[in-house]
C-alpha cells in the first residue's frame, strides 16, 4: 500500500498590510468573500464561535472557515441581530 503524503495549501492574509502566511491549519478561509486570514485578523470571540473544520473530499486536506470581519457586517446589516422590529 502506498502512503500519500498529505496535502499542504499556504494561503496568505488578506487583510491590507498583513503578510503573514501559514498551512491551512493556521489560517481561516472566508465563507462569503473566499479570502484567506491569519488568527490575529479574527480575533473576536463571535469570529471564533463561527469557525468550523471543514474535510475538503481530498484525503489529507482540511482547512477552517469562517467568516472575516466585513463579510460578518454584511450580513448583520442584512439581517438584524435584534428581532424585535418583525413585531
Amino acid at each position: 500500500m502506498k502512503y500519500l503524503a498529505p496535502t499542504l495549501i499556504a494561503p496568505e492574509c488578506h487583510a491590507p498590510g498583513c503578510h503573514h502566511d501559514g498551512d491551512q491549519y493556521q489560517m481561516v478561509k472566508c465563507r462569503g468573500c473566499g479570502h484567506w486570514f491569519c488568527p490575529e485578523h479574527l480575533a473576536s470571540e463571535d469570529d471564533r464561535r463561527d469557525i468550523a473544520l471543514v474535510n475538503s473530499g481530498v484525503r489529507g486536506l482540511a482547512y477552517y472557515m469562517g467568516r472575516c470581519p466585513s463579510c460578518r457586517q454584511q450580513l448583520q446589516l442584512r439581517q438584524p441581530v435584534d428581532s424585535a422590529w418583525l413585531r
